[in-house]
């Protein structure tokens, strides 16, 4: 049996709600170690690695975005290098993201950053790295040298990326402060431990180790049970940092912390980098006490780091939150605005957007916001959601191509020839719309064509297409298409995919030499 974590992600993306947004789901590295392997700190046998990956091609086929890996947390934590490659590049046809919390922010950061680039080049992945960040006094501007092995893994071909929030505090269990070992076979053993009184010294001992690696003292460390720092909960006991930490842990094993961790140097040298997207690391919440990156995230780099400091323009952020994320996911008719794309929208003033939320108030909404549209509709209009539910689980098609990379396709021109389709597009000069021509036959032989697409992106192997054409009775529909030279779940042949209006329109292999990606 599956765990309920993989259950529940597989039943959500069959079984859409009612939402003010979309909504899309990874399948998580955690969810399937446990799944195959447990809670221990222990090798996975060969069955339970194949467990691991046969779980994961289910959730692809299912319709996952990439794989969700936190190296740092257990149970995964306890996966080798080569154990994690084995496991997840059972996802590799799909032309995923990898995106990982690297095994280390601190001290070990730079091998932690190389570990995720070499984990997902051999797995066959796109690697993101989550939250980009130096954690800790000592290891600030480490930056330097880990945006410097993704720069060098870029130069070689592969695709990596990553992403960032724009706050110097992270937001995680306070479990996270006791090493790993000491957490093997889940909660209750970790409690247990703690129990234990030849080993709590042990524990708390570690305890300060890992802290010392986060934060410059127990100052930093915000805790949201108490309203107070830890600092301040050791003075009012008499007791270190450790053995708070394991008394607070045995009131509430789940107990949330902010931590701060960070350095403004580093947060500005990765937000200049153009392949880290903004993100907020922060899902849908109604807690009181949390992190303000719930609320603020792209209202603060609009206004602090676009209006206030000119470390970014305008056009550079909007794409760091639109066109770039939906480039590293693979959705095919998001992210642009442009004909056959979909209407998921923002308008917002840019001289007067502002994040409202802090640390002490988190739940705050920023000004300047004034509509937000998703598939067309108002979710938001002049500032007040209007609880129209617009939104719906997207799930990946089996034909996405995961790439931070491809752009705009000003220089490009694809061509396909196949008994049910016909495509000879140029893209659009100056980001203009793309123009030449589009045949395509559903299996029911239905022909759907258009002059032109809305616009044409390409990577290295593979093109999308997207803008609006006529079924035979004339018709308008949105459709998008996505051609690649050598598609691995076709085992390295050509292939192009459609859709028209949201449903398939067909998927399949194509003869060698029917495709070509190159200059226009």
């Amino acid at each position: 049996m599956a765990t309920p974590d993989i259950e529940r992600t597989l039943a959500f993306a069959a079984e859409p709600p009612g939402t003010a947004i979309n909504v899309g789901a990874y399948v998580g590295l955690g969810a399937l170690w446990a799944a195959g392997a447990g809670w221990e700190d222990r090798r996975p046998a060969p069955e339970a690695l194949e467990r691991m990956r046969a779980l994961l091609r289910r959730a692809a086929r299912a319709g996952a975005w990439g794989v969700s890996a936190g190296l740092y947390y257990p149970p995964s934590a306890y996966g080798t290098t080569e154990e994690v490659i084995a496991a997840v590049s059972a996802a590799a046809p799909w032309r995923m993201p990898f995106s990982n919390h690297i095994r280390n922010e601190g001290p070990r950061v730079r091998e932690a950053t190389a570990e995720s680039l070499l984990i997902a080049e051999r797995a066959g992945l796109v690697p993101v790295i989550a939250h980009l960040k130096a954690m800790g006094p000592d290891n600030w501007c480490a930056t330097t040298d880990t945006l410097a092995a993704i720069a060098a893994a870029r130069a070689r071909g592969v695709p990596a990326a990553g992403e960032v929030y724009p706050y110097l505090s992270s937001r995680t269990g306070l479990a996270v402060l006791v090493p790993p070992e000491h957490r093997s076979g889940g909660e209750a053993a970790m409690l247990a431990g703690f129990a234990d009184p030849h080993r709590r010294p042990e524990v708390a001992a570690g305890i300060r180790r890992m802290l010392g690696e986060r934060v410059a003292d127990a100052r930093g460390v915000h805790l949201e049970s108490t309203g107070g720092t830890l600092g301040a909960y050791c003075a009012e006991h008499a007791v270190g940092a450790g053995e708070a930490v394991i008394r607070l842990l045995e009131r509430d094993p789940q107990a949330m912390a902010v931590y701060d961790f960070g350095h403004e140097s580093d947060l500005e040298r990765i937000l200049r980098q153009p392949y880290v997207a903004v993100a907020s690391d922060g899902g849908a919440c109604r807690d009181e006490r949390t992190h303000p990156r719930h609320y603020g995230t792209q209202p603060r780099v609009l206004a602090r780091y676009v209006r206030d400091r000119h470390l970014l323009t305008l056009p550079q952020a909007v794409r760091r939150m639109t066109a770039l994320p939906a480039a590293v996911l693979g959705l095919p008719d998001r992210g642009l605005v442009a004909p056959g794309a979909v209407a998921d929208l923002v308008l917002f003033d840019p001289d007067g957007i502002r994040d409202l939320a802090t640390y002490e108030r988190p739940r705050q909404y920023a000004e300047g916001v004034r509509h937000v549209l998703v598939a067309g509709s108002f979710a938001l209009r002049d500032g007040d959601p209007t609880g129209v539910r617009a939104g719906r689980v997207l799930r990946r098609p089996p034909y996405a191509v995961s790439d931070p990379d491809a752009g705009r396709g000003a220089d490009a021109r694809v061509t396909a020839r196949g008994p049910d389709c016909e495509l000879d597009v140029t893209g659009g000069d100056r980001g203009g719309p793309a123009t030449g021509r589009v045949l395509l036959r559903d299996p029911a032989g239905r022909e759907f064509t258009a002059a032109g697409a809305g616009s044409l992106r390409a990577g290295r192997d593979w093109a999308l297409l997207i803008g609006v054409g006529a079924r035979a009775d004339g018709r308008p529909e949105p459709f998008h298409a996505v051609v690649q030279s050598a598609d691995p779940r076709q085992r390295g042949r050509p292939s192009v995919a459609w859709s028209v209006a949201g449903a398939p329109g067909g998927y399949g292999p194509l003869a060698d030499g029917a495709v070509t990606v190159g200059e226009g």
